[in-house]
């Protein structure tokens, strides 16, 4: 099993249309033996995410093979009926977690207004999904006091920390065990030090993929093969690319 945790729906461009389809985008998965990938949003950041949120349903829908390609929602948590949103999400759209990009989207994650939704993310059995790594509002530790507030809340740092913060993310995932890295743009020597350090489970492995406008996106095979690359057991990979995904959305594992 091979689950890319960390993938992006391409932009939506000005006719509507994308800049290829969720068809041709699994063709390339099957090149490279990827199973599953978690499929989030760019748009929903900075547009109508509820607009976004029924884009990327829609898009995934019209793939020929179902189950391949996993979305999560996204929302402004400062709006009433963010929680609304998050559970019509999953219970009409089938959707599997939220995405939230507090960076772009301009919000701490300890805000008031966090609390209906992280709440309504735990009642539902779906983690919540951040970007970390990019001051301001996404550093590790800061995202993750939300895994404090709320303990039966998964959470997930979209990026380990990238290259500047692993080591807060480290700190992270070591206090909480309801906190999960993904290992996503972080460089291998990083990814070394957290799987040596953070329990084996909390870690999955993504390759922040979606960004080019074509299906081919040259840097998702880059980063798995950087992966491979990595001085730890193969063991610990196949748990890294399947066991532990496969746990966090919520599937069986086969």
């Amino acid at each position: 099993m091979k689950i890319d945790f960390h993938v992006h729906q391409p932009a939506r461009q000005p006719d509507g249309t994308y800049p290829f389809t969720a068809d041709e985008y699994i063709a390339y998965m099957d090149e490279l033996g990827i199973d599953i990938s978690v499929m989030l949003t760019i748009d929903g950041f900075w547009q109508d995410p509820v607009a976004c949120n029924d884009y990327l349903a829609e898009w995934i829908s019209r793939a020929s093979v179902p189950g391949r390609l996993i979305a999560y929602c996204t929302v402004d948590p400062r709006k009433p009926g963010a929680a609304d949103e998050v559970e019509r999400c999953v219970t009409k759209l089938g959707m599997r977690g939220i995405k939230l990009h507090n960076w772009l989207q301009g919000f701490s994650p300890l805000e008031e207004f966090m609390a209906p939704v992280c709440e309504k993310a735990a009642e539902l059995g779906i983690p919540l999904f951040f970007h970390d790594g990019t001051p301001p509002y996404s550093t590790p530790l800061q995202i993750a006091h939300l895994a404090v507030r709320h303990p039966n809340l998964n959470v997930v740092l979209g990026h380990a920390g990238l290259h500047d913060m692993w080591q807060e993310a480290i700190a992270a995932g070591r206090r909480h065990r309801n906190v999960y890295l993904c290992m996503s743009a972080t460089p291998p020597f990083a990814m070394e030090r957290i799987v040596a350090e953070v329990p084996l489970e909390q870690i999955v492995f993504g390759t922040d993929g979606g960004l080019f406008h074509q299906p081919r996106q040259p840097y998702v095979d880059y980063r798995f093969r950087e992966f491979e690359t990595l001085d730890i057991p193969s063991e610990t990979k196949s748990r890294i690319l399947g066991e532990n995904a496969l746990r966090l959305l919520g599937l069986e594992w086969k």
